[in-house]
């Protein structure tokens, strides 16, 4: 399915909007300052005890070690980079409703980034399969520009689908284009909200396969921090969406990893709940005030444990 691109016209003065997006961007970047002040805060306290204890006396040398290694341990956290994620341009990092650490955008027409990470053993990365969860039992438009809707069993790698579609969903598809349960998973995924039975109805589509071509961005929204490191490939979609509450995207896809020289393990991969993406229709300016209040409680409660 293609649809046309639409040309936005940028402002020479910003509006109201505009000047709420960007107070409630400043709002987030500082509780996020102030979120690695707190983690870094709270891995000293787990670790100087076990390093007093060590060393006795030795204080100014175990403070210097701790600092260095809460340094490396905070960083490498921060810096690890999933096979999978799912980004909407422009989007805002934090939690809605049950969807917690998750990019956020309001906008209906967006640019839908997925991306595959590779390992050092990674040899290939095949079938990818981007899951929209929509909420149960509601119906409307979907169009992805470049990507393919997948309803038949085993159209797109080896058992996935692992099942035919079985409910209507798409008003702009004719026939049968969703699933009303996870049945059509290659294998046992976790279970994030709203990429779950009971809660969401789902629609598929393939991306096709990732290649190692490049540098490429770490979309982590757990903190909202975007980094470059890595390589694979991003690939990024058009997408429009109505008629729905809410559009939750993640994606999975069969990683091939070279274990020696003569051996291949391949396995279906599925982004983590700290890299996807969604789409809720409401205010900017209302859903970025419940997103910052999402990060605020999660902040008040590391700082409760510190």
């Amino acid at each position: 399915e293609k649809v046309s691109g639409k040309q936005r016209i940028e402002p020479s003065v910003l509006d109201s909007r505009q000047i709420q997006w960007l107070d409630s961007k400043i709002i987030v970047q500082q509780a996020h300052r102030q979120f690695i002040q707190w983690e870094r805060r709270a891995a000293g306290a787990l670790i100087e005890p076990l390093m007093v204890e060590y060393y006795g006396g030795n204080i100014m040398k175990t403070r210097i070690f701790i600092s260095i290694a809460v340094g490396m341990f905070v960083s490498a956290a921060a810096l690890a980079v999933p096979t999978l994620q799912v980004y909407i341009d422009g989007a805002a990092a934090g939690n809605y409703n049950g969807d917690q650490d998750t990019w956020f955008t309001s906008d209906n027409a967006f640019d839908l980034i997925v991306v595959g990470a590779y390992g050092p053993k990674t040899t290939s990365i095949d079938y990818g399969t981007l899951v929209a969860s929509i909420p149960q039992g509601q119906t409307g438009t979907i169009t992805v520009n470049g990507a393919t809707l997948l309803t038949t069993l085993g159209s797109n790698g080896p058992l996935n689908p692992a099942a035919n579609a079985d409910i209507d969903v798409l008003t702009n598809v004719v026939g049968i284009d969703g699933y009303s349960t996870k049945v059509f998973t290659p294998d046992n995924f976790n279970e994030h909200y709203p990429f779950q039975e009971g809660v969401s109805n789902f629609v598929l589509y393939d991306v096709g396969s990732f290649s190692d071509s490049g540098p490429i961005h770490n979309y982590n929204a757990d903190g909202g921090i975007i980094s470059l490191e890595g390589s694979g490939e991003e690939k990024t979609f058009s997408v429009v969406v109505s008629g729905f509450d809410s559009v939750h995207f993640d994606v999975y896809a069969y990683e091939t990893n070279n274990r020696n020289q003569e051996t291949f393990v391949s396995t279906w991969q599925i982004n983590p709940g700290s890299h996807d993406a969604a789409y809720i229709p409401a205010p900017g300016a209302l859903l970025l005030a419940t997103i910052g209040i999402g990060i605020v409680g999660k902040l008040r409660r590391l700082r409760m444990a510190v």
